[in-house]
């Protein structure tokens, strides 16, 4: 019996009915010699670190870092009954075909479950590898299926991706939240990216603007900015006033006037990135719904190819679906038709923006399936049709013409010769592919794109009537005031973008260059690391913007530069592409990891000076160790309490600042007292005035119960000494947690 695994019920389904395996059974179907199995995603995990250890179920900071030497595995609890199918079945299996995800993240998925079950000896193990759900592409991938070993490579890099971010989680995520007292959850990419976000906030709040003043010249009809030598504004506007009335009337001469025939060549196809950031630009999706939407479109629908890709283009041997692909989108959206009639009456467009072997790993761009002419919009959610609609439109788009125009540049030189009035004009020859995307689908007007330079001339205007060495006359002069403007807070679109180009922010220029492009994380992961920020409260979504919280900006002010920047996980990605490319090695790759981990463990592991940082993300005073667990002792607005509550052990001890015993003599509990009584266990108070006015000395000692904290006094009034003892209930957890 032949045994597939995939990777979702759904996919088991579909498969299962191209191979005939209709009888359904106790999570597999079968038929036809087949069994049809499913994963419901990861079957297995890494081990916590209580599986190699009970004692590392406690969080301290001598049991850093943590360093299996082998890494274990467990079965996930949620999915235990299925896994156990899935292991049953390999275990009498003849052949096992893995039909998970065609990416790293499926290949991993099959070989963790591989791992911990027992193959029988000499069973063949191979690789179904499709781009698309449709029954077609199945039986063609089925006829096709390739050795399982030619892709180890791509396990080996999925394998070290996902040791590597346990080592980093585990280990950082422990090292941080000891010892400033609070969870600080860290990742190998989540915190670079959310660095990101808050350096741009940073620049946001710092930003100040400032007015700056451009001198608009008219000619006749022709406006023009005025520029001498390399300036072209002003800061103060009596600077512009000045040249107002220096320059009005002057004579000049038209010394440049070039038009030169000018290009603008189509999209590229969508890869993930660019249809989340699409999505996220026209219709406001989250990048993770619209990895969602994507994916129901493909193995719900299958009326798109494999969306999770980060490839734009095709291959060869693509070529003759195209056009048949387009007759087919005509025959579904009828408001195609003229743009796809245009594009079969010329040779086909199939340069290197479309068909480009050497571009394409394991995944070419997302396109329509032969499935699309099925395609009944009520049959598929609002969002689902805006999805595969950019889809479509995409496709025309890549398809189309270029965008033609003539741009003209025109300089004027006064007769002074030091003022110099500079002015572009187009004159749109064919709009191309640009009346096509305008046609099929309008920009809302809140798109938001990456700032533009404020300083670009006017172009929309046409320079016509005008010749070179012309005498001219300056009409008017008008002032221009404009202000500078901040950055503007990222939105998801721009953010993927500033994670997929993340070397623009490396300085190395030899670094730079060998990691372009190359980012944060991959397409399939992006989303996740965006959505993980905001579940764990270090960012939050205001309708289409992204903003770190209180609780990012103190973390991202607290761990290490090494984990926040991007340089070294922008390299990481490009090592564990380098390991599945074949070119790389994974054993040095985990080595460098594991060397990096202890060495920022032992650059972070010290408790001298640390400040805590509460819920909200505010940075707390530590004055001292607590010394009935040993936890940090932070000061709150009204009591020196123990982070220990937070634990495990639920730690409950606490110095109430306003302490009656101490108030009635006098004494407010400061931090720097609290501090003295954490490290001896007293404190000295001298010049004390007892009731009948006379004054002592005493020494207050500090002696934690199981349940109470009690305080001791000796003083000396000149006579026997004598002692007043009093018991003071400590706060319970609850009261704590409200600090």
């Amino acid at each position: 019996m032949k045994l597939v695994i995939a990777e979702k019920p759904s996919v088991a389904r579909d498969i299962a009915a191209v191979l005939g395996a209709t009888q359904k059974k106790n999570g597999y179907l079968e038929g036809s010699g087949y069994q049809v199995t499913w994963c419901i995603g990861h079957l297995v995990q890494l081990a916590n670190p209580e599986e190699y250890d009970e004692a590392l179920r406690r969080w301290k900071m001598d049991t850093l870092p943590i360093m299996p030497e082998q890494f274990r595995y467990e079965i996930v609890a949620s999915t235990k009954s299925q896994f156990q199918i899935v292991q049953q079945l390999i275990g009498r299996s003849e052949e096992i075909i893995c039909a998970t995800d065609a990416g790293r993240e499926g290949q991993l998925i099959f070989e963790y479950v591989l791992r911990l079950s027992k193959p029988p000896q000499n069973c063949a193990i191979r690789r179904l590898w499709i781009s698309s759900m449709t029954d077609e592409a199945i039986r063609d991938g089925f006829a096709a299926l390739k050795d399982n070993a030619q892709y180890q490579r791509l396990y080996q890099s999925a394998r070290c991706r996902s040791e590597a971010d346990w080592l980093v989680g585990i280990n950082f995520t422990r090292l941080f939240t000891i010892r400033y007292g609070t969870k600080l959850t860290v990742g190998r990419v989540q915190t670079p990216t959310l660095a990101l976000i808050v350096e741009r906030q940073q620049a946001i709040e710092n930003f100040q603007a400032a007015p700056y003043f451009q001198l608009q010249g008219h000619f006749g009809n022709i406006r023009a900015l005025w520029h001498r030598g390399n300036i072209n504004r002003l800061e103060q506007k009596e600077q512009a006033l000045k040249l107002q009335q220096e320059l009005t009337g002057m004579d000049g001469t038209v010394t440049k006037l070039d038009t030169s025939r000018k290009t603008e060549d189509r999209p590229l196809l969508f890869d993930l990135t660019e249809l989340q950031r699409e999505a996220n630009r026209r219709f406001g999706y989250t990048a993770q719904e619209t990895l969602s939407i994507a994916q129901s479109l493909y193995e719900k629908h299958k009326l798109i190819t494999y969306p999770r890709t980060d490839s734009r283009y095709l291959t060869n041997d693509m070529k003759p679906l195209i056009p048949q692909l387009l007759k087919k989108i005509a025959a579904v959206y009828p408001e195609s038709v003229p743009f796809i009639q245009q594009i079969a009456a010329k040779k086909l467009p199939l340069d290197k923006r479309i068909i480009n072997d050497a571009k394409v790993s394991d995944h070419h761009a997302i396109i329509v399936t032969n499935n699309i002419h099925q395609y009944q919009p009520q049959k598929l959610t609002q969002r689902e049709n805006n999805v595969l609609k950019l889809i479509m439109i995409r496709m025309i788009v890549a398809l189309s013409g270029k965008k033609i125009y003539d741009e003209t540049k025109l300089e004027i030189t006064l007769d002074n010769q030091k003022d110099i009035f500079k002015a572009t004009g187009r004159i749109i020859a064919e709009e191309g592919w640009t009346l096509v995307e305008r046609t099929l689908s309008a920009k809302p007007a809140n798109a938001q794109e990456e700032s533009k330079a404020d300083d670009k001339e006017d172009d929309q205007q046409i320079l016509t009537g005008i010749a070179l060495h012309q005498r001219v006359h300056l009409d008017k002069i008008d002032i221009l005031e404009k202000k500078t403007t901040p950055p503007k807070p990222y939105t998801e679109a721009t953010l993927l973008t500033a994670m997929e180009k993340a070397s623009r922010e490396i300085d190395d220029k030899s670094l730079k260059e060998s990691m372009k492009g190359k980012g944060l994380g991959t397409p399939a992961t992006r989303a996740g690391i965006i959505e993980k920020l905001i579940t764990v409260g270090y960012v939050e979504r205001r309708k289409k913007n992204l903003y770190p919280t209180q609780q990012g900006i103190t973390f991202i002010q607290l761990v290490p530069e090494s984990i926040r920047q991007v340089e070294m996980t922008a390299q990481w990605e490009l090592q564990l592409q380098e390991i599945c490319d074949g070119k790389g090695n994974p054993d040095q790759f985990m080595q460098e990891i594991r060397q990096y981990v202890q060495q920022t463990v032992a650059e972070n592991s010290s408790m001298e000076q640390v400040q805590a940082v509460s819920r909200k993300g505010t940075l707390r005073r530590v004055v001292g160790k607590c010394p009935k667990c040993g936890q940090n002792v932070i000061e709150s607005d009204k009591s020196f309490y123990c982070d220990g509550f937070r634990m495990e052990h639920k730690c409950n001890f606490s110095l109430w600042k306003n302490n009656k015993y101490l108030q009635a003599r006098g004494i407010t509990l400061t931090a720097d007292l609290a501090a003295e009584l954490l490290s001896t266990g007293k404190m000295q108070i001298n010049d004390l005035t007892s009731k009948a006015g006379k004054q002592y000395n005493a020494v207050f000692y500090m002696e934690p119960g199981e349940q109470y904290v009690n305080f001791r006094m000796e003083f000396a009034p000149r006579t026997a000494p004598s002692v007043q003892q009093s018991q003071m209930p400590e706060s319970d957890t609850k009261e704590n947690e409200t600090l």
